[in-house]
């Protein structure tokens, strides 16, 4: 009995097992071609469900015989839902096509220049919309990248959108920054302020951070790599969405997205906006910002397609410009990390003198042609308009600024700046106070009185970039196009808040004299008592703009074959030309410059090859010739050109290998970029006062490195990632300079000791790890890991002239290390999709230095760092 029960289990055991099929399949982009990775597959009301692997390939095991709704999901694709039918074995579904869930998204990616796994012979970094939304929270934008191989970022003096980001060593002016393919480095100076784009991370879809030489066929600046943005489009389906936040320090958010999605007619609209306040992590760091996105789509049959996009961000927020005097790390408190010396009280409200208020929205008109088979081309015309500025203090009283009159609680005074500034005696200050001028009132000067004044850098920006693409064999592609822009930077100074005075007298507006004050009462009109009367809102110290026309072109030969080589040769040229327009320091006749024009060109070539599905390596090189900014053609804020300005050389080299399985992700990539004929540009002043200048060319910089990363999936719903990155950049040489009087007559000489000093103001050591978990039923949990080292004071190495300091290093700061993580919960909500999270940075509530900048000596490490500069983290 015992053998004939046990065989009759064995048997319905067996028929159990039998009775249990699986459904396997391939997830493609319906558009390309390309596997879908990572992707969930998911039945319909269960928790079954299984990812695709590397190759795109799922496998559901044990489903009980039926009929089921299978879904497919994937970020960025409209979702797909089949009905199968499973019955005692294997149903292969063979292959299921997903489509872009937005309408335009396949263009964009062609005109930014979007890198292509296993194709795209680049180091390259892909974070897409969930991790955005994770991770974001109430950080910046560039901060999330901080887990990038060879990417150094920080929030800066700590304001809201005042991060700062460094790739490879190289800061943002030379890190192209593109939204959507479209430039937005400053046309002058090549900064990029994220302030300006606070609440782009509502509308982000992914962040593409190609390191080095990159996939984009511009002749941007991009030296250490290029960071792709591509917002939201237009939704191809009706929904929307909303989202509320809340944090530490009062920080409040929220917003809205609805989408009508394809409409009768070819017409789909998306709309999104946003809302942020708090006060802020720094004292008087307050923040009142807004965000939109608006895109409409009109297509014309299958071949043409319309498309208009806008977005910006305006806002405001305190901020704080005076660096904090750095202590040992032992000694510094949580009031340390926060304090701000640029703030107090005016008639009982916080009055920060340090404000910035910028908007630049962006509004782009997209075209698109597509010709199946046989051409590609896309033009985008863009127009960007800035206006804002940041606010500063003006004037004296006894001899010092704001800066000089804090009180014992750190506090500017400012009830007694403005008591002062209206004749009243409080007794905080020696000098008398102002007085009353018959006719004109309470006067502030240059040394009589203090007013804010706010720094105007406003822009008009209109650009067009066209590309084309076409297949001249099945293996053989060409991309050309052409890349226009005109940008035009207002300049200038304006009166924000005369804190009691009843005017500015302004002596700097050359076309404007002739009202002399005796303000501080002495007999005398010094040099600070005549010019022109000013009132809010009126134009103070200077007025010009800089005017860059810009003329590019570019093209592409691309190769893939059968075998897994990829290949190809990129070349571009641009014409840079710069003017100058200054209506405070010049007759009218005088104000405008003739332009002057600077060519670069850049070369581009590489290869990747697939040695299997799980093997890959690639190779690439290029050579840039950059034209000199438009501060090194103008760099004394006048007119008088710089003569001296020469091209930029870079010469970069890649080698990279790729491991793909169905489990892990891995890359490991080598750097070497030679930087020659960095332009630094000084001023001198001898004992008699005249002014002389010094154009600094011929120093060199060498920043070589190696990158890894990995990316192991080993069970459902568990993901562990890591990345490493050891960079060696340093300064490779001395120089010797002529200093020339203002007749360019050459009056003496210069020298430089740059020699193997260390590029400063990034972690040369990053090492990063995270784990993140999902359940089944929605809940999860990640953690992240950081850790910053070899990294060194700020400073530029033009400074360095003198020869007892010759070989000494700048000051190195301390390492650390970070730990932050979050919650998560995704569940329905009576039909729709919901989800909850939780997330905290710097979760060990460590103290560190984020920068600093060097101080000179010869002294120990511990002695510089501790006598200088710089902010907490």
């Amino acid at each position: 009995m015992r053998k004939l029960f046990t065989s009759f289990l064995m048997l319905t055991f067996s028929v159990l097992l039998f009775a249990q099929g699986s459904i396997t399949g391939t997830l493609m982009d319906g558009e390309t071609g390309e596997a879908l990775v990572y992707a969930p597959v998911t039945i319909e009301g269960t928790t079954k469900g299984a990812s695709t692997d590397i190759d795109g390939k799922f496998e559901l095991n044990n489903v009980e015989p039926g009929t089921y709704t299978l879904v497919f999901s994937y970020i960025g694709y409209s979702d797909v839902r089949q009905e199968v039918t499973v019955g005692n074995g294997p149903l292969e579904l063979g292959t299921v096509n997903l489509n872009s869930g937005a309408l335009g998204l396949e263009e964009i990616k062609v005109v930014a220049s979007i890198a292509v796994d296993r194709q795209t012979p680049v180091a390259v970094s892909t974070i897409d919309a969930e991790i955005i939304e994770d991770k974001v929270g109430n950080q910046e934008l560039p901060e999330i990248l901080k887990s990038t191989p060879s990417v150094y970022t920080t929030k800066g003096s700590g304001g809201f959108g005042d991060s700062r980001i460094n790739i490879r060593g190289f800061d943002q002016r030379n890190t192209a920054v593109l939204i959507n393919g479209i430039p937005v480095n400053d046309m002058e100076n090549g900064w990029v302020y994220w302030s300006n784009w606070a609440g782009l991370s509502d509308v982000t879809r992914m962040i593409q951070v190609q390191r080095g030489l990159g996939a984009s066929k511009l002749a941007v600046s991009s030296v250490g790599g290029t960071m792709n943005l591509i917002t939201k489009t237009t939704d191809a389906k009706a929904g929307g969405s909303a989202f509320f936040n809340v944090g530490n320090d009062g920080y409040m958010k929220y917003g809205l997205t609805a989408s009508t999605g394809r409409l009768k007619g070819g017409w789909a609209i998306t709309l999104s906006g946003s809302r942020t306040t708090g006060d802020g992590y720094i004292d008087a760091g307050w923040i009142d910002a807004y965000s939109y996105f608006g895109s409409i789509t009109k297509e014309f049959g299958d071949e043409h397609r319309l498309t208009l996009t806008g977005f910006g961000a305006p806002q405001k927020h305190g901020q704080r410009s005076t660096r904090l005097d750095i202590k040992p790390l032992d000694q510094v408190t949580d009031a340390d990390r926060r304090r701000n010396h640029d703030w107090g009280y005016l008639d009982g409200e916080v009055y920060n003198i340090r404000q910035n208020f910028y908007h630049k929205p962006q509004f782009a008109l997209n075209h698109s042609w597509e010709k199946v088979d046989k051409f590609f081309w896309t033009t985008s015309c863009y127009y960007s308009i800035g206006r804002g500025g940041g606010t500063g203090d003006r004037g004296r009283i006894d001899g010092r600024g704001t800066w000089g009159h804090e009180d014992e609680n750190g506090l500017i005074p400012f009830d007694d700046i403005k008591a002062w500034n209206t004749g009243e005696d409080t007794g905080v200050f020696d000098d008398a106070p102002n007085t009353n001028q018959a006719g004109t009132g309470f006067v502030a000067t240059e040394r009589n009185g203090i007013i804010r004044r706010a720094s105007m850098n406003e822009h008009n920006w209109f650009g067009a970039l066209s590309t084309f693409k076409m297949d001249i064999t099945p293996k053989i592609n060409l991309l050309a196009g052409v890349d226009l822009r005109r940008y035009v930077g207002l300049h200038y100074r304006r009166v924000d808040d005369l804190l009691g005075n009843d005017t500015w007298l302004d002596i700097r507006d050359d076309n404007n004299q002739g009202t002399e004050i005796d303000a501080n009462n002495d007999g005398d009109i010094d040099w600070h008592e005549s010019g022109a009367l000013k009132g809010v809102g009126e134009k103070i110290h200077y007025d010009n703009d800089g005017i860059v026309d810009w003329e590019g072109v570019f093209t592409q030969l691309e190769y893939n074959s059968d075998f897994g080589l990829s290949a190809f040769l990129a070349l571009s040229g641009s014409s840079t030309g710069y003017k100058r327009v200054d209506r405070f320091q010049y007759a009218p006749e005088e104000q405008k410059t003739e332009r002057f024009n600077y060519w670069g060109y850049t070369t581009k070539a590489g290869a990747n090859y697939n040695i299997d599905k799980m093997h890959n390596i690639y190779v690439n090189t290029g050579y840039y010739s950059r034209a000199p900014g438009f501060d090194a053609v103008f760099p004394n804020f006048d007119n008088t050109a710089n003569n001296g300005a020469l091209n930029e050389k870079v010469i970069g080299a890649e080698l990279g290998y790729g491991l793909r399985t169905s489990t892990v992700s891995a890359n490991l990539n080598f750097y070497y970029t030679f930087w020659n004929d960095k332009i630094f540009f000084d001023n001198f002043t001898d004992t008699s006062g005249n002014q002389f200048t010094a154009n600094i060319t011929g120093i060199n910089a060498l920043h070589r490195g190696v990158e890894a990363d990995i990316r192991w999936k080993p069970i459902r719903g568990l993901s562990v990632s890591g990345m490493v990155s050891i960079g060696d950049w340093y300064w490779k040489n001395n120089v010797e300079a002529l200093i020339s009087n203002e007749d360019n007559v050459v009056v003496d000489t210069v020298r430089v000791y740059a020699n193997g000093l260390k590029v400063g103001d990034a972690a040369q050591f990053t090492l990063a790890t995270g784990l993140r978990y999902e359940f089944d039923f929605g809940l999860g949990f990640d953690v992240d890991a950081t850790y910053f080292a070899n990294l060194y004071a700020s400073f530029d190495p033009e400074n360095r002239q003198t020869a007892d300091l010759e070989g000494i290093q700048p000051i190195r700061l301390p390492s650390y290390g970070l730990l932050d993580g979050g919650i998560f919960y995704k569940f329905k909500l009576k039909g729709y999709s919901a989800r909850l999270r939780f997330n905290m940075n710097n979760i060990m509530d460590k103290y560190y230095i984020a920068d600093a900048n060097d101080r000179v000596t010869d002294g120990t490490n511990d002695s510089r760092l501790f006598s200088t500069q710089g902010w907490y983290g």
